[in-house]
């Protein structure tokens, strides 16, 4: 019979072998990871060890999959809300593809792993955006695939590489929208069609990608016929943010690579310290950015530069009206309603943008009243700068006796113009003193926004 003295031996004996289990585990995991940004808690490692993939449970230390089929280690793994997920650096084939389908807080993070796609997907899609939510990939090197980010909110996509994609990643609506993707420090080398791809919308999906932010990537073009960003017919890139990216073209292919092709909307999108260097020697067909028939165009930010042989910075055979800070803007002969019996009409805005919250600097008016005046008829014009809150500056009022032309000068707006303020919009209303009126009132704009 066992004494009490040596099951407490035991039980003390077995307490200190899983301590010391977890502990080198704990040890193994942290020294396996020191090197990297990545060091954390995740609930499965996956490995590759004498040419079998293994993944290891995060908590217990211990070996939950084995085998040689990484799609379907890794859509078995899938199956919760909150998982964390490390893939260590080795190589990878994919046989089919990698689903996160209605799942939320979903981290996969790697310190290089190559995944070997095939042609395969990673799809992060929700039935809608309420059921794929803050899902995040980082550290990958995915080649011969792509990523497809699908009805869903707030992916994050970081410091992957993709190699000869035919289309890198594809933002899809087919059930509601997916917006506030944040796709940060990519390097895209070779795609063959496409890097980043807002999608028409299929079936029930919303043309809107607001608020997606793509910063610190950079576009290796090196085939024919190729995209870096395209934002198709029918999709809204908008209030989103471009910025510390480079566009590399001509270097290899001299024929038909674009920056940036826009034919859906970019409305309200920056595009900041964005470069577009062409290394053609004979360009064919190479531009920077690209303006279809119907799009919006974004707003050209500061540190845009175009730079190398290029066929055309921004290809604009529509004459689409290209916004950006430090751009001129004209609109002339403005027609202004007029009011009669002493009573202003209604009020006429002018050199706004619509939808645009651009301030206006500096603005040149020129006024022009023509008609035939009855016998004691006076025509009042009125002006008042617009600020971005909404409220109004002090007013300017000029009076016609007969038909004229001026040009308001610097001493007319010094009273009306703000000590600080952002003026989007010149206001502009008119009156007659007589009950009927020939009068016409026309005003024209010139200027710069900021």
């Amino acid at each position: 019979m066992t004494s009490p003295n040596s099951l407490a031996k035991c039980a003390i004996f077995l307490l200190i072998g899983a301590t010391v289990t977890s502990a080198f585990w704990g040890v193994g995991q942290y020294f396996l990871l020191r090197d990297e940004s990545y060091v954390g808690d995740y609930d499965y490692l996956v490995y590759v060890e004498n040419g079998i993939i293994k993944v290891k449970n995060g908590v217990s230390g211990k070996l939950d999959f084995t085998g040689q089929n990484f799609t379907q280690i890794i859509n078995y793994v899938l199956r919760r809300d909150d998982l964390k997920i490390f893939i260590q650096r080795a190589e990878y084939n994919l046989t089919g593809n990698i689903l996160l389908e209605n799942l939320k807080g979903v981290k996969i993070v790697s310190n290089g792993a190559r995944l070997n796609l095939n042609g395969n997907k990673i799809i992060i899609r929700g039935f809608s955006w309420e059921d794929s939510a803050h899902n995040y990939v980082e550290g990958l090197i995915i080649v011969g695939g792509g990523i497809i980010i699908e009805n869903s909110f707030m992916t994050s996509i970081k410091n992957c590489k993709f190699v000869d994609p035919e289309d890198a990643i594809t933002l899809l609506n087919s059930n509601g929208w997916t917006e506030c993707s944040l796709i940060e420090r990519c390097y895209f080398i070779n795609p063959l069609r496409r890097g980043i791809v807002f999608s028409t919308p299929t079936k029930n999906g919303t043309k809107s990608y607001a608020n997606t932010e793509i910063t610190q990537c950079y576009f290796e073009l090196r085939s024919q016929n190729v995209i870096g960003v395209h934002v198709e017919p029918g999709a809204d890139f908008n209030e989103g943010l471009l910025q510390n990216a480079r566009f590399w073209m001509g270097a290899i292919a001299e024929f038909n690579q674009t920056g940036i092709y826009v034919e859906g909307s970019m409305l309200n999108t920056l595009l900041q310290n964005v470069v577009f260097e062409s290394f053609a020697t004979n360009p064919q067909s190479i531009h920077g950015l690209v303006l279809g028939e119907k799009c919006d165009p974004p707003i050209i930010g500061h540190g845009v530069v175009f730079c190398g042989n290029l066929t055309s910075n921004i290809s604009n055979p529509h004459g689409k009206w290209v916004y950006g800070a430090g751009g001129s803007f004209k609109e002339k002969d403005v027609p202004i309603p007029l009011g009669v019996n002493g009573k202003y009409g209604p009020l006429r805005e002018i050199g706004a943008v619509p939808h645009l919250a651009l301030a206006i600097t500096s603005v040149n008016v020129k006024l022009q009243v023509d008609g035939n005046f009855t016998e004691g008829e006076v025509v009042y014009v009125r002006f008042k700068f617009k600020f971005i809150d909404g409220n109004f500056s002090k007013q300017l009022e000029i009076n016609f006796d007969k038909a004229g032309c001026i040009w308001l000068g610097n001493e007319e707006w010094l009273d009306m113009w703000p000590t600080r303020h952002v003026i989007t919009s010149l206001v502009v209303d008119a009156m007659s003193t007589a009950e009927k009126s020939e009068v016409t009132v026309k005003v024209s704009i010139y200027g710069q926004y900021g």
